[in-house]
C-alpha cells in the first residue's frame, strides 16, 4: 500500500510547490499565456487519457501520476504568473503625481513614517486607474503623515530610484526583504509633495478590523499600561509590534522567545481554548453544537483580522475553523491534509509568501510536530498527570524547534540554548497575559474593573520581561556566529526528513539516506573550512561618513579603518563583530588612517601578508594606494599599482589617477560626497577604466587568489560555497 495515499493534497502540494519556487526564482519573464497554456493542454491531455483507457494497469498507473504531477507545477506557476504585477526596477526618474493607496499599517520612526503603497496611473482614454506595482516611501514626520492610516488614498509626486542590493556582507539585505513583498522602488516625499486627496467612503474589512485594533490599543493605553509592559501586552494580545525596542527584541530572540512576541497559532490556539471553555454552556441547547461552532469560528476570525492576519494567523485560524467543523459534524478531518489545504490557500492568494520568513516558520513547526511530537512523546512512560503533561509541553517544543532550527541559524545565525526552559516559564504567562488582556478590554465600560485587570496585566508582563532577561543573561544562553550556506540547510533538512520518515515508516532505508546525507553534510562543512586556509580576501565596507577595509589571508585579517569608523560610527563596531564569526577569522590586527596622508606615516608589517608605508598598501601580491588629498602639482613620477582608492573627497582628476598610477581598478569608498562620486565615475567611464562606488553599490569585494584546487575537484558546484550569505 501507498503510504502517502491517505494524503492526497500533501501528494498535490509538493508539485505546486515546486512550480511556485520555479517561477519565484527563475531569471527575466515568462509571458502568463505560456503557463496558462500548458497547464490547461496537460489538464485536458490527462483527462483525454483517463477517459479513453479507463482503468488504467497498476503498472501504468505512474503515467497518470506524472501527468497530475507536471499539471500542479504549471499551475504552480500560473499562480506566480496571475498574482505578479509589473516591477518598477528602472533607474531613478522623476515621476509626475500619481495616485496611490496605502496597503499597508504605516510604521513609524523617529524622523520619517514608512509607507508601503500600491501605485497607480490613469489610462490615458478611458481614465481607468492601472495598477503599476508597489513602491516604499518615507514622509518626514508631522501631523498630517502621523494621521494617514491603512486604505487611504494620496497624490504624490517623488523621483522613484530601485531599491539598493545589501550594503555590507552578512548584514540585512533590505531590498531582498522587500521585493520578497513585491515592492521594487523607493522615494522620500517632502511635506510638499504629496497630499491626502480621500479617505475610502466604503470602509474595507481590513481597514475596519485596524480600526478596532487601534481602539483596543488606545483601551491599553486608558488603564496606564505603558513602556515595555505596553509594548508586550499589545504585541502579543493584538500583534502590534511597533513599540518593540531593540533591547527587547533582542532579549527576546536570545531566550528563544520571538514566536511569543509574534501573533501565531498558539496564541489562536489559546483563543480556541478560551472560546471552547467559555461557549461550552451552548452543548445543552437545542442546534446548540450549531451555534458553538459557528459562533466561535465568527470570533476565531474576527481575533485574526484585528491582529493584521498574516500568514500564521491565517493558516491557525483556518485549520482550527476546519477542526471545528470536523468535530461538529462528528468527522475527524487528517491534519496532514489540513495543513497542506491551509497552505495551498495561502499561497493560491500570495504565492510570494513561500519567500517569506515568517511563512515557512510556521508551516515548518506544524510539521516538525504532526511527524515528531508522537515519537518524542513515546519516549516518557506515562508517570502521573503533572508529569505527563510537563512532558508533552517539552515534545512539543522540541518538535518545533527540530524542524525550524536549521531555517533559524541561516536566517539569524544563532541558537537559544535555553529554549525548553523558556517555553516552560513563558508559555503559561503568555496564556496569562491574553486571558487578562482579554477581560480588561472586555470590562472597558467599567473603568473599576478593568482598571484592577489592568494592575494584573501589567504585573504579569513585567513578570515576563523579568524572566527573557534572566535567560538571556544566564552564561551559554546563546551560541551565536553560526553562519551556513543553503546547500547546507538543504541537506541538514534531507538529515531531519530521513528521520523522521524512519520513525513513520519503520523502513530501514531512511536510516542508509540519513547516513549518507549526513556524510555529504559533514564533507561540505570540511571543504568549506579547508576553502578559509586558502583564501586572500580584500573588502571595503560601507559605513556612513567613514572608511573601513578588511584583508583576509586564511583565518588571520587586518582591519584598517579612520577616526570615524573607529571611535564614533555604530555601524562599523557591529560588521566587526558579524564578520569575524562569519568568515572564520582567528587573529586579527587593527591599523589606523590619519588626518595627515600626505607624508609617510609608518612602515607596518602584520601577519607576513600585509604591508603598509604611509598611504602605500601592499595584500600579498597586491598593491595599492589611498589618495585623501591633492595629489602635488610638482609629482611628475610614475608607479604601476593594482588599485586606487578615494576617500575623504579628495580634489582631484581621474585622468590624473590613471595617468600616475595606471590602476587597473578603482573604487570609491563611502566616505566622499555624492557630487564627487559622481563626476569620478563619469569621468573614468571616459577612460574605460572600471571605477565602484561603495556607496552606490554596496560592499567591495575582492578575491586577490583562488584557493587551492588540490580538493576543489571532488565537488563541481563547492566554488558557490563562497558566496555563503
Amino acid at each position: 500500500m501507498n503510504p502517502w495515499k491517505p494524503f492526497p493534497l500533501i501528494r498535490l502540494l509538493i508539485p505546486f510547490l515546486c512550480g511556485i519556487a520555479y517561477a519565484l526564482i527563475q531569471p527575466g519573464e515568462q509571458p502568463e499565456i505560456l503557463w496558462l497554456a500548458g497547464a490547461t493542454g496537460l489538464l485536458m491531455l490527462g483527462l483525454l487519457l483517463f477517459t479513453l483507457t479507463g482503468n488504467l494497469p497498476y503498472r501504468m498507473r505512474w503515467i497518470q501520476g506524472c501527468f497530475i504531477f507536471l499539471l500542479m507545477v504549471c499551475l504552480g506557476g500560473l499562480t506566480v504568473r496571475v498574482y505578479h504585477v509589473n516591477r518598477q526596477e528602472a533607474g531613478g526618474w522623476h515621476s509626475p503625481a500619481f495616485p496611490a493607496e496605502i496597503c499597508e499599517p504605516p510604521s513609524h520612526t523617529s524622523k520619517r513614517v514608512k509607507l508601503i503603497l500600491t501605485r497607480y496611473e490613469p489610462e490615458m482614454e478611458t481614465g481607468t486607474l492601472i495598477r503599476k506595482g508597489k513602491v516604499v516611501l518615507f514622509l518626514e514626520k508631522d501631523s498630517n503623515a502621523l494621521a494617514l492610516r491603512y486604505g487611504d488614498w494620496i497624490l504624490v509626486s517623488v523621483s522613484l530610484k530601485p531599491l539598493q542590493d545589501e550594503s555590507n556582507p552578512y548584514g540585512f539585505d533590505p531590498a531582498g526583504y522587500y521585493r520578497r513583498k513585491g515592492i521594487y522602488a523607493q522615494g522620500w516625499v517632502a511635506p510638499t509633495d504629496w497630499k491626502l486627496t480621500g479617505i475610502p467612503e466604503s470602509n474595507s474589512l481590513k481597514r475596519l478590523a485596524l480600526g478596532v485594533r487601534d481602539r483596543l490599543l488606545k483601551i491599553l493605553k486608558e488603564n496606564d499600561l505603558k513602556g515595555e509592559e505596553f509594548a508586550v501586552a499589545s504585541a502579543i494580545l493584538l500583534g502590534y509590534t511597533g513599540d518593540i525596542g531593540s533591547d527587547l527584541r533582542k532579549g527576546f530572540a536570545a531566550s528563544g522567545a520571538m514566536h511569543i512576541l509574534a501573533v501565531s497559532g498558539m496564541h489562536v490556539g489559546i483563543i480556541f481554548l478560551f472560546l471552547e471553555t467559555l461557549l461550552a454552556v451552548l452543548k445543552r441547547r437545542k442546534f446548540g453544537r450549531l451555534i458553538k461552532a459557528f459562533l466561535m469560528i465568527l470570533m476565531i476570525w474576527c481575533y485574526a483580522m484585528v491582529t493584521g492576519l498574516s500568514p500564521p494567523v491565517f493558516r491557525a485560524a483556518l485549520m482550527i475553523s476546519l477542526i471545528i467543523l470536523g468535530k461538529t459534524l462528528r468527522r475527524k478531518p487528517d491534519s496532514l491534509n489540513v495543513v497542506g489545504g491551509a497552505m495551498m490557500t495561502l499561497l493560491l492568494l500570495d504565492p510570494t509568501l513561500l519567500l517569506h520568513l515568517g511563512f515557512q516558520f510556521s508551516f515548518l513547526a506544524v510539521f516538525g510536530i504532526l511527524f515528531l511530537y508522537k515519537p518524542l512523546f513515546s519516549l516518557m512512560p506515562s508517570r502521573g498527570w503533572v508529569l505527563t503533561r510537563v512532558w508533552g509541553l517539552m515534545a512539543v517544543s522540541i518538535a518545533a524547534q527540530i524542524a525550524t532550527f536549521p531555517m533559524a541559524l541561516y536566517a539569524f545565525h544563532q541558537f537559544p540554548n535555553y529554549f525548553l526552559l523558556t517555553n516552560m516559564l513563558v508559555l503559561p504567562l503568555a496564556s496569562l497575559v491574553i486571558y487578562n488582556g482579554i477581560g480588561v478590554l472586555v470590562l472597558s465600560p467599567f473603568p473599576v474593573f478593568s482598571a484592577l485587570l489592568a494592575k494584573t496585566l501589567s504585573f504579569i508582563v513585567w513578570l515576563l520581561n523579568t524572566v527573557i532577561r534572566f535567560i538571556e543573561e544566564l552564561p551559554g544562553s546563546v551560541s551565536g556566529g553560526i553562519y551556513m550556506h543553503w546547500i547546507e540547510v538543504a541537506l541538514l533538512y534531507g538529515v531531519i526528513v530521513s528521520i523522521a520518515c524512519f520513525l513513520f515508516f519503520q523502513k530501514a532505508r531512511w536510516v542508509y539516506t540519513f547516513l549518507g546525507l549526513l556524510l555529504l553534510w559533514s564533507t561540505i562543512g570540511f571543504l568549506r573550512d579547508d576553502d578559509q586556509l586558502y583564501r586572500n580576501r580584500m573588502m571595503i565596507f560601507k559605513v556612513n561618513g567613514a572608511s573601513q577595509y578588511l584583508f583576509i589571508q586564511g583565518q588571520k585579517a587586518v582591519f584598517l579603518k579612520d577616526y570615524q569608523a573607529a571611535c564614533v560610527s555604530p555601524d562599523s563596531r557591529q560588521i566587526v563583530s558579524v564578520i569575524i564569526p562569519a568568515e572564520g577569522i582567528t587573529r586579527s590586527a587593527t591599523g589606523y588612517l590619519t588626518e595627515n596622508d600626505s607624508r609617510i606615516r609608518d612602515d607596518r608589517r602584520e601577519f607576513g601578508f600585509f604591508f603598509r608605508r604611509g598611504d602605500f598598501l601592499q595584500f600579498s601580491d597586491y598593491r595599492m594606494i589611498i589618495l585623501s588629498n591633492t595629489l602635488p602639482s610638482t609629482l611628475t613620477d610614475t608607479m604601476d599599482v593594482n588599485m586606487v582608492i578615494l576617500r575623504k573627497n579628495p580634489d582631484i582628476e581621474i585622468q590624473r589617477v590613471v595617468r600616475c598610477f595606471h590602476p587597473e581598478q578603482i573604487v570609491i569608498d563611502p566616505n566622499n560626497s555624492w557630487y564627487r562620486i559622481r563626476k569620478w565615475k563619469e569621468q573614468a567611464e571616459k577612460l574605460n577604466i572600471s571605477c565602484y562606488s561603495v556607496a552606490d553599490e554596496g560592499a567591495f569585494i575582492l578575491e586577490t587568489k583562488r584557493a587551492d584546487d588540490r580538493i576543489r575537484w571532488m565537488f563541481p558546484f563547492f566554488s558557490c560555497l563562497r558566496s555563503r550569505q
